[in-house]
């Protein structure tokens, strides 16, 4: 597979966040070096695999990066990047407006109920032992959904959380993994049979959500990247202002191969 013709981690961490994989961040950039190109020399150009490729240019396409053009076999060329990135900046920014929408909605009634002076209830967890204890209960209380977003899964966790995700996907219920960038494929392959696994950048840390009724939030520390310390609560407003960033994260992640 052929890198990303020397792209900085900058504009390619960028390229992602305006909501393109590595596959069509190739795919666009292969259209810039070679101006058009029919979806096979898009392939060979951009290592994009045969099999993907046609799926990866519909995508950019729908995303407003690249442009069709007629004939037998296709061309395809790209759009302009200031026109392509405005346009996704655009979508990003439409879909912000109703997960905004959305949490205000949601919490304004019970805020008004309450009076707005209800204080919610927070238990701080220390010491990464304790972190990941924490983490494997409410793993393992999950019965409806649960969310994880990690920049890294101890054995440990993991060992809990195949176990629980496998047995609610039996059930129909849904878990969702966010991992960071640093965390290898290969010791996600049994984690990806059961869940829905996904990569972005987590290095200002992650939680748990747990039936949208408990959350853990995790915090980093900033040198040594590992657990801090941690933010317990089960508030309703809380947990669903958790879940609703987890949403966001989970939007503008990268599905994993």
């Amino acid at each position: 597979m052929r890198p990303e013709f020397g792209l900085s981690e900058k504009l390619k961490a960028s390229l992602k966040r305006l909501g393109l994989t590595d596959y069509e961040i190739r795919a666009y950039i292969g259209l810039l070096e070679l101006g058009s190109a029919t979806a096979t020399e898009l392939s060979t150009r951009a290592g994009v695999p045969i099999s993907r490729v046609y799926g990866v240019i519909n995508s950019l396409a729908e995303l407003g990066w690249v442009i069709v053009e007629s004939g037998r076999p296709s061309r395809y060329r790209p759009q302009d990047p200031e026109i392509a990135a405005r346009n996704s900046l655009s979508r990003v920014q439409n879909e912000m407006e109703e997960v905004c929408k959305h949490v205000i909605e949601e919490l304004t009634p019970l805020y008004r109920r309450r009076g707005g002076r209800e204080m919610p209830q927070l238990w701080i967890v220390r010491g990464e032992a304790d972190l990941w204890r924490q983490t494997k209960t409410l793993i393992t209380k999950a019965q409806v959904n649960l969310s994880v977003a990690l920049p890294l899964l101890p054995q440990a966790v993991l060992q809990t959380l195949v176990p629980v995700a496998s047995l609610m996907k039996e059930k129909g219920r849904e878990v969702r993994v966010l991992i960071g960038v640093g965390m290898g494929a290969s010791e996600l392959e049994d984690l990806k049979e059961v869940a829905k696994v996904r990569r972005r950048d987590l290095s200002f840390g992650g939680g748990v959500i747990s039936d949208s009724a408990e959350v853990l939030l995790i915090l980093l520390d900033a040198e040594q990247h590992h657990p801090k310390a941690g933010i317990y609560s089960d508030h309703v407003m809380l947990t669903s202002l958790a879940q609703t960033y987890f949403d966001m994260l989970w939007s503008t992640s990268q599905p994993i191969d």
